[in-house]
Order: C-alpha cells, then structure tokens, then sequence
C-alpha cells in the first residue's frame, strides 16, 4: 500500500513540476504589462478625447478632437468629429459606422456597461470647446451602431474623470464653461425613473480636469489632474506651471458609495494629469496609471524649446511611467514602462476588456499630434516558480504523514471500533491538545488570519480571547458529562440526556456541514496557493485530499491526532520562520514595524464604548461576542473536537488538554495576526515588490513565501499550508465516520453488527466522503459555483448554533425535555434564517458571525421558556 501511495504522490508531483504560466504570443513584453498592436484606427491622424468602450467582442470609437491640416505650433486649427468607429475582434478589422454623434465631441467621459451591454458618453466639448450636458448610451444592434438619449448632465462638462459600478455611473469634477466643478455626480440607470444626483465633495479638494479614475472592491478612486492657477498656494511649488497658468494636482481621493464617505490618500509622486483613465483596475489591490503628463516634464519641454512653447517635432513624447497604487498599503511605486516600440498616449480612455487586458485606441502622443495606433495590453504576473527543490520537500512531508498513519495500523492501533475512532484512549493530554489546536486552525485561517491583519487591523484577534471563558466553561461543565458516560458519538449525549431523536438530528447536521467543511477547505487553501503561486489548484487539491485519505483509514484517530500534533508545531514554526524573516528584512527591523502600525491603526483600534452589529462592526464587545458565540458549539458540540476529549486515559488529561489549547489559541493567533501586520510593514516600504495581479488577499502569505525564503524552505512553509489542510480535512474524515457508524449504523440500521464490521463501515466512509470532498472541490473550481456552495454551507452551518444551544440545555436546563430543545432549535434556526435572507435582500446589515450568538441564545431562551411554560400547565392541570 505504501509503495502505491509513493507513486501516486510522484506522479502528481511530476505533473504539476511541469505547470509553467504560459502568455500569449505578444509583439512587446519584458516586463509586468505584455503590450500588442491592434490594427490601426481608420483615421488619417488618429484623435485625442475620443470616447470608447467595449460592446460584446467589439470595440467601439467615437468622437475625438485632432488637427487634420497641420500641427498647432504651425497654426493649425483643431478640429471636433462625430464618426463612429467598430473594431471586431472575429474579423480582425475596422467599419466606419454610417450613424454619426449627434454632434461633434471630445474630452467627455465613456463607460462600459457589460450588463447592459452599451457604452455610455457623457458630457464633453463641442466644436467651439464648450461643454456640454451630453449623454447618451451606445449599442449594437445587428453590427448597426444605436444611440439612445440619457437624462442630461446636470451641469455641462468635460474634461472630467468616471467610473461605473454595477450600472450607477459616477462623474468627478471636470471643467465647466467657467472655471472647474468641485462636484461628484451620480445616476443609477437601474432605477425606475433615472436621475442624477449630487454627492458629497472631499472637503477642500480643488476642482480639476484630466483627473483619473479608477475602482477597486467596490470603491472609487480620483488621482491627480490639473486646475487653473489658483493665487493661494499650493501644498508642492515645483507642481505649479507659471507661463501656462496651471497647477498640477498630485493629492488623491477614494470614495466609499456604501458610506458616501472620502478617505484621503497618499499622494501622488508628483503633479499628474490626462493618463488614459481610469486607471486599470488588476488584482484585488492595484490600479495602475499608464504614463500621463508631470508638470516637470512640461517644464523641460519648455526649457529645450521655449520659442515653440515646448511643442515642435522634436518633442520626445509624453512620459512612459506605469505607476501601480496598492489599496491596502495606500503606496505608489513605478512599475513597468511603456515600451518605445508603442507610442505614450495621453488624453484617452482606457477600455478594459477582460480582468487584466486593457484596450487603449488612439490618443495624443505630443502636443498637438496624435496617433492611430490601438494597443492591448496585458497585465501578467511576476511570481516566482515553486521549482522542483520545494515539491520535493513538500513531498517528503505528505509522505511522512502517511507513514504515520502506516506506523499506527501496523502497531494494530486501528484494530477495533474503540482504537479507531477513541485511540483506545491512550493519547496523551499533550497531544490531545496539539490536536485540538490543529482541528480549529484551518489552512483557511493559517493564510487568513494574516491576510486579515495585512488589510485591516489587529481586531479579529478580540475573538480569541473568548477561550478564556469557552475553556474553563468545557472543563467544569461539559467534560465531566462525555467522560462519565463514556462516549464515542457527542450526540449520545442528547439520547442519554433527552432522545434519540434529538440525538439524530444533531449528529445528521454535524454531518453535513463536514461534507460541505472538507471541499472547502480542500478547494480555499488550494486556491490561495495557485493565485500566489504557479501551483496547479488542482494538484494541489489532490496531494492535500488523497494523503488525507490514506493517513486517516490506515490510523484511525491516532494517527489523526498525532499528525495534528506535528502539524500544529510546523503551523507555528512556520509562522515564527516568517515573522523573523520579515522582521530581519524590515529597514528598522521590529522599531520600523511597530512604527508604522501604530502610525497606520494596524494594530488593536476596536472601538470599545458601543455595539455596532453591522457587517462593517469595529466594535470590540461585537467582536468578542460573535466569536465567543461562533466557537462555543465547536467545543460543546462539535464531534470533531469533543471527539479528543474521550481519546486520552483520563478525565484530568482531557481538562489539561483544553488548557494547554488555551495559551495556543491566544499566542497562536497572535503570532498569525502579527505575522500579517509585519507584512503590511514590508510591502508598505518596498511596494514594488508586490505583485499587481495578486487576485486574492488571501495569497499574500504564500506569495511572500516564495519570492523570499530560501528554495527548499519556501517547500517546507508550503507544506505547512497544506498541513493546515490536512489536519481539519483528517479531523472531519474520521468525526463524521465516527458519527456515522455511533449513531446510525450502530444505533438504528445494524445495531447487532460486529465490531469488525463497523470498523470496516467506518474505513469506507473515510474513501468516500474523502473522494466527494476532492471531487466537490475541484467542481467548485472548474465551475466557479463557490457562491452557490458557500449558501448551502451557510444554510446548514446556521444549524450548528442551535445544536450547541441544545447542548447547553441539556446541560444547565435540568427539566428540560427533548421536546423543549428541539423546539428551541428550530426556532432559532427559522430566525437566523430569516435574518439571512433579509442580509441578502438588503434589508439589514447585520455581521454573519452574530448568527452563532443569535442562533445558540434564541435556542436556549425558547427553549427554556417552553420548558417552564410545559411545567406550569403541567402543575395546573394537577391542580
């Protein structure tokens, strides 16, 4: 058996050895963005202010300004159009479309709507370069350009920035007939009768033109523009443009549509303005800005040409700078060029046309001149190779786990019902302990919880403290009953307590929330690890999920809780491993650190004086409750972890147990959040370091990992990942065989099997919940229905909190019948549901995690309200 695993395991390792990221055949790539050409724009000089946008596979121009005779500098006249340009992708090639703009325009704003399936136009200048109220939305009907009229602007624009979230379109500032606007305009074309509307303004922002937009996880971005000399001063002298009467504006705004709140940002390098906008939105945590014009480089113009004002043929072009912002840790750092094979455009929108391609067509590339050429761009990741050094060590880890499992079923540690599922109770408290800790620290919180404290705060770590009361609760109250009466199954409790009903419907839910547990955590961690890294998600599921398998049928729950005991140490290693490292690399080292999470509330910032149960809660009583509330059930009526508790020789070793898992939990948990806010330091003073296509936060950790530590230990962290995987999924396999075989097989459908049978029932459910697990996992991924799984598991884990209540009951309750807990539960189960559903309509806006509290108090107080209620009618009827 061992041999197969071997080369199984090898066969895997050689297929995802042989993963390498591949690009498309592009004309220009050394760097972060693959740049290619497109066939050129059907115009004789190409244009600048065009509105654009993508409809299908289509890409559409229409509008824009150039100077058709000759070159500003030698009198030209600039020259406003309304022709209509279709590029199609499946033919290559470009039409002129024989419906025209109402007008001649230029220098508005376009924004694709996907779900519409338009561009819509807004705003810009006529002919005369005055701005208009302009809007209107584009389709194609047929290949036949339509244009339909909007509810106008409420004041004439142009020269603005914008963006679309959804279908509700926002326009910031721009230039009115005057002066610039210090407005934020918003319309929802969702709404029944579509208005605009006006928005708060960003305190003393100035108004500006040529600003650009951008958007990131739901919120709004405006960075840089330029505004006319204003006689106060400006915060950077050098930024002001004196023969040109220009300041150039370097501060930085993010609008928040759900708040209506602005938050100020790090500003800009320098004074920028009129970069293609928006700026292109990759990852989960960057924008980047494709050149633009600094007030400098105008400046050197002028110097090299004054008599032509900085114009003239001569003129190199504009900048090629690509500066990414990150969202998290609010910096900017150059990160590609523009290549010199391509042209730098300026005054021109970018068109996304998928999540990390960008279209660009025409532009202005010196003053006055433009250009036909239509880029694409790609944005590719710069992640560093696992190699084959790190899958060996990865694979030398699984591998010693399976031999574990091996070890124990030759030791014939899984020769019976009672050695398989309890370990035949001779586990010791330390590793019961280790065990423990393992179970509730998934991969998915290994990565997480770090990547929770590097985006936001130290807040999180508020529910940890909550073990100080589940702990000395469990030992005192809930562990004297499960080792009195012996058990096997933590529902035996319920049929000793109340009936077997009770005890059937709590073990089936336990059930289900681990069938749907173990996919996701095969399919999260998985994920995290291929969007950081060129590990394929689906070796990765298949290494993590099949050695599962294997360790668990052939050990039963001691090699289960053995394997989490040296999984925990390498969890925790690996993390220290990372922290020092980071730390060792940090300029200032732990000064720097601390530095810059007090400066940037990175560290415990919870509000403390009242209870906001909103999903945003920054309240710490909130925090502590929901957590306090979520883990409770785990450790009074989780068979995963009450299952620990009956696998040591002693009442004393289980209690000494949980309290070793106490001190784990709490400096655990603060080694992970610590971890996350040392990497927050990092990247905050090395941003060009970070990846822009990083498409989850939560790969942050593993990312770090191998673009840091040595080859071989980068393996071994890795394997740490994986052995967080591993120790939930073993946990899950061998709990819900347990319950399985304890409450039904045994119980109800084959109460008079054999040992040997059960044993060999339980063997099976391992194979084949492992299997679904790795099947359901890889289906998620393939599909993309993570949401629609995500509900199931909300639905069923909504009943965890009810059974906990159940547990509580039949412990503190003492007339309390099984009826009466029953009851409880489903009533406390109907109001977290109905909570759900009104969290999904909109309704309220109520954190997730206070379903457990809500849940588990409604099933205890229903619950004992119909207990007492039961007894009073009881006594009058006696009466």
């Amino acid at each position: 058996m061992k041999g197969r695993v071997g080369t199984a395991l090898a066969g895997i390792i050689c297929l995802v050895a042989n993963v390498v990221a591949t690009a498309e055949d592009l004309s220009v790539g050394v760097g972060l963005i693959q740049w290619h050409s497109l066939p050129k724009l059907p115009d004789t000089h190409g244009l600048a202010g065009p509105f654009a946008g993508k409809i299908g596979e289509s890409l559409v121009v229409a509008g824009g300004a150039n100077f058709p005779k000759a070159p500003p500098w030698e009198g030209g006249k600039k020259v406003w159009h309304d022709r209509i340009f279709v590029y199609s992708a499946e033919q290559n090639s470009w039409i002129v479309s024989e419906t025209r703009l109402p007008q001649s325009l230029a220098y508005g704003v376009s924004l694709t709507l996907p779900g519409r399936a338009s561009v819509v136009l807004l705003g810009g200048s006529d002919q005369e370069n005055v701005p208009t109220t302009t809007a209107m939305e584009l389709r194609l009907v047929s290949g036949n350009v339509t244009l339909t009229e909007l509810p106008p602007l409420p004041v004439p624009l142009a020269e603005m920035s914008g963006e679309a979230i959804g279908n509700a379109l926002y326009l910031f500032s721009g230039r009115t007939s005057e002066k610039t606007s210090q407005t934020l305009f918003q319309i929802d074309l969702d709404a029944i009768k579509p208005q605009w509307k006006a928005l708060p303004w960003p305190g003393e922002a100035r108004g500006r033109m040529h600003s650009i937009a951008g958007k990131q996880d739901g919120k709004l971005y405006w960075f840089g523009g330029r505004d006319g000399m204003s006689e106060g001063s400006i915060p950077f002298s050098e930024d002001r443009m004196e023969p040109e009467s220009l300041d150039f504006l370097r501060d930085c705004y993010c609008f928040d549509p759900a708040t209506t709140e602005w938050e100020h940002l790090a500003d800009l390098p320098a004074g920028l303005s009129a970069a293609p906008s928006p700026a292109v939105s990759v990852g989960e945590a960057h924008l980047l800005i494709l050149g633009g014009v600094t007030v400098n480089f105008l400046k050197e113009q002028l110097r090299a040409r004054p008599e032509l004002n900085g114009q003239g043929h001569e003129h190199p072009g504009f900048p090629r700078t690509v500066w990414g912002y990150h969202t998290v840790t609010n910096t900017w750092a150059p990160v590609d060029e523009i290549p010199l094979e391509f042209e730098a455009p300026v005054t021109v929108p970018v068109v996304m046309a998928d999540a990390n391609t960008f279209l660009i067509s025409s532009g202005e590339i010196k003053p006055g001149v433009r250009t036909r050429q239509v880029i694409r761009g790609q944005v590719e990741s710069n992640r560093a190779s696992f190699g084959v050094v790190n899958w060996i060590v990865v694979a030398v880890y699984l591998l010693a786990m399976v031999a574990v499992g091996y070890g124990f079923m030759r030791r014939e540690s899984a020769a019976s019902t009672d050695a398989y599922f309890r370990g035949g109770q001779r586990v010791p408290w330390w590793v019961a302990g280790l065990s423990i800790f393992a179970t509730m620290l998934s991969a998915i919180t290994f990565m997480a919880i770090p990547a929770k404290a590097y985006a936001e705060n130290l807040n999180f770590w508020i529910g940890q403290w909550a073990m100080v009361l589940i702990v000395p609760l469990v030992v005192l109250f809930y562990l004297p009953y499960f080792r009195k009466l012996n058990i096997t199954s933590a529902y035996e409790f319920l049929e000793n307590r109340f009936n077997l009903a009770s005890r059937l419907v709590a073990s089936a839910l336990f059930m289900l929330f681990h069938v749907g547990r173990v996919a996701i955590v095969l399919y999260l961690p998985a994920l995290a690890l291929s969007s950081a890294t060129d590990i394929n998600i689906y070796a990765a599921i298949l290494a993590i999920g099949l050695l599962c398998i294997i360790y668990t049928v052939m050990g039963g729950i001691e090699a289960v809780v053995w394997t989490d005991a040296i999984q925990a140490l390498v969890l925790l290693g690996g993390a220290l491993l990372c922290l020092l490292i980071v730390i060792f690399n940090l300029d200032g080292g732990m000064g720097t650190l601390v530095s810059i999470a007090g400066e940037d509330g990175k560290g415990l910032v919870a509000d403390w004086n009242g209870f906001d149960f909103s999903s945003s809660t920054n309240s710490g009583w909130v925090i502590f409750l929901g957590f306090l509330f979520a883990s409770l059930p785990s450790y009074t009526a989780g068979q995963d972890v009450v299952q620990r508790y009956v696998t040591t020789p002693s009442e004393k070793d289980a209690a000494r147990s949980l309290w070793l898992n106490l001190p784990m939990a709490l400096l655990g948990s603060l080694l992970f959040f610590g971890l996350g806010t040392a990497l927050y330091a990092f990247y905050k003073t090395q941003p060009e370091l970070l990846d822009p296509t990083l498409e989850r936060n939560d790969g942050i950790l593993p990312f770090f990992i191998l673009q840091n530590l040595p080859v071989g230990v980068a393996g071994l962290i890795v394997a740490g990942i994986f052995a967080a995987a591993q120790s939930t999924i073993s946990s899950s396999l061998n709990s819900v065989a347990t319950a399985f075989v304890t409450d039904y097989y045994g119980r109800i459908l084959k109460p008079q099997s054999p040992d040997a049978l059960r044993l060999a029932v339980a063997r099976r459910i391992v194979i084949v919940l492992g299997l679904i697990g790795i099947v359901l996992a890889s289906w998620i991924s393939a599909t993309g229905i993570k949401s629609a799984f995500d509900a199931f598991n909300t639905f069923i884990g909504m009943a965890l909190g009810p059974v906990g209540g159940m547990f509580f009951i039949g412990v503190f309750v003492k007339r309390a019948s099984g009826a009466v807990a029953l009851i409880g539960a489903v009533v406390g189960f109907l109001i977290v549901l109905a909570l759900h559903f009104a969290r999904q309509a909109g309704a309220i806006d109520l954190w997730p995690i206070l379903n457990g509290m809500i849940s588990f108090v409604v099933t205890v107080v229903v619950g004992a309200l119909v207990g007492l209620l039961k007894r009073q009618t009881a006594s009058l009827e006696d009466a």
